[in-house]
């Protein structure tokens, strides 16, 4: 009788798809991915292909789900010890260092992109809570 392959999952990210083959891979699973070629050299044929897919054998998905479900004892650190902002305003640890959404241009930005017909170059980055969209 022979073995089916399976695809196990897809991901948007191929660099993310190589980090969860990897884990199998050391965990005695045996994986390839597919359509990461394509996928890393022109981003814009992810959702053409639907992503990259990671395969395995039918047999072993449910090992396999135990495995990424099994939290990594390196990344169990929580808080400020991981450097994991928490929102003054709410609490939440949903934060992140991004684009900020309300005065995103200072004033020299805006005259200079006016001036020379471009859009603006320099944009404030701040800390966003996603939850209760608080920005410090």
């Amino acid at each position: 009788m022979q073995d089916k392959i399976i695809v196990f999952e897809t991901f948007y990210n191929p660099i993310e798809a190589n980090i969860v083959k990897s884990r199998l891979m050391d965990s005695g699973i045996q994986c390839f991915l597919s359509d990461e070629n394509m996928v890393t050299i022109n981003p814009l044929y992810t959702q053409a292909l639907g992503g990259v897919k990671l395969h395995l054998f039918e047999r072993d998905a449910d090992l396999a789900r135990g495995i990424l479900e099994e939290k990594v004892p390196a990344l169990e650190t929580t808080g400020e010890e991981a450097g994991e902002m928490i929102c003054p305003n709410c609490g939440s640890h949903h934060v992140g260092y991004v684009q900020a959404t309300k005065k995103r241009f200072g004033i020299l930005t805006i005259l200079i992109s006016f001036a020379l017909f471009v859009y603006p170059f320099y944009v404030r980055k701040v800390h966003h809570c996603f939850d209760c969209f608080y920005e410090y």
